[in-house]
């Protein structure tokens, strides 16, 4: 169903043409987060009781939500005060909600029409209801799953792959739905240009940018899925930042990663003083940046040609959830 007419960038010169009856659904799936202090501790449940976030052993499958529960009772008071210190809850509905917005009005200027969804793994809307109550009422004929997680891992993509394979599988219309499914995208120029973009502004901020120590932070897996489940989310971590240095191009800036800590614990170092620094910066999350928003268009644009139905897509995600 496109139109090329040239041999330039398929995303710039493609336009997508439609007929009455084809629907374009986009499902934009986060983690979620609490809407206020009493959410806090069902949330965590919801996080510990997934599988693919606690791995148990087969034969103790079965002690999965009791154990969820135990874990997340007494580390529910620590997580209040964090989320209080922010407000009473989490911005995350809000940002996924507005991004949503945008994407559908970058797709608009692509002239390609499309129903952009959002969905969550833990917390409302939940990704079951994006798909049964919305996806499935308005009788979308092609389906496009974009993780808002730049890189893959079983915790986020991956369990995001297995809940759509659960719902899919007990639902005939939905089994013939052709969905493509953007697994991860850190490599993406346009993702990789607004992070080293956002850099430099705040760089230009410091007295001497030439002089600043570069320090990324992400969150982290257990080594037991690297090691034993092929998790490949530690790798591309290392090699996004490897691409947003090398689009910095700024000098001989230093870069410093997490594992740094680490490392001073394996020295016995049981002790850190962090002593004030004159300046200090933060590069902010890209939410809504133009540049971002147009490359996730870019890239829901590149992911429909390969959309295919749950039978095809069940291969994939055997590969790809890394179990």
């Amino acid at each position: 169903m496109g139109i090329c007419t040239s041999s330039e960038k398929f995303v710039q010169e493609c336009r997508y043409t439609h007929a009455a009856t084809e629907k374009l659904g986009v499902l934009l799936v986060n983690i979620g987060g609490p809407e206020n202090l009493n959410d806090v501790q069902p949330f965590l449940c919801n996080l510990f009781a997934d599988p693919d976030v606690i791995r148990l052993p087969k034969l103790f499958k079965f002690l999965q939500r009791p154990l969820a529960k135990l874990i997340s009772i007494p580390l529910a008071p620590k997580t209040k005060q964090r989320y209080a210190a922010i407000g009473g809850g989490s911005p995350l509905r809000r940002i996924t909600d507005e991004q949503a917005d945008a994407l559908r009005t970058a797709l608009e200027a692509k002239n390609l029409h499309a129903n952009v969804y959002v969905g969550m793994r833990y917390w409302y809307p939940f990704m079951e209801e994006a798909i049964q109550q919305q996806i499935k009422w308005d009788r979308i004929t092609k389906l496009v799953l974009l993780p808002l997680f730049p890189q893959f891992s079983i915790s986020t993509t991956g369990s995001s792959i297995r809940v759509l394979q659960r719902i899919f599988m007990d639902d005939a219309y939905l089994l013939r739905l052709p969905v493509s499914v953007i697994r991860f995208w850190y490599r993406r120029q346009g993702y990789i240009r607004s992070i080293a973009d956002s850099i430099v502004t705040q760089l230009s901020k410091f007295e001497k940018p030439e002089e600043v120590l570069i320090f990324f932070s992400a969150h982290g897996v257990p080594v037991s899925y690297d090691e034993n489940a092929g998790d490949p989310y530690k790798d591309q971590i290392e090699e996004c930042i490897y691409l947003i240095m090398r689009e910095h191009r700024v000098g001989p800036v230093q870069w410093l990663k997490s594992e740094y800590l680490v490392e001073l614990g394996r020295k016995g170092v049981k002790s850190l003083l962090a002593v004030p620094i004159r300046e200090l910066g933060r590069v902010p999350a890209l939410d809504c940046t133009s540049s971002f928003i147009t490359d996730l268009a870019d890239a829901v644009v590149e992911a429909l040609p390969s959309a295919k139905s749950l039978s095809i897509l069940r291969e994939t995600a055997k590969g790809s959830d890394c179990r």
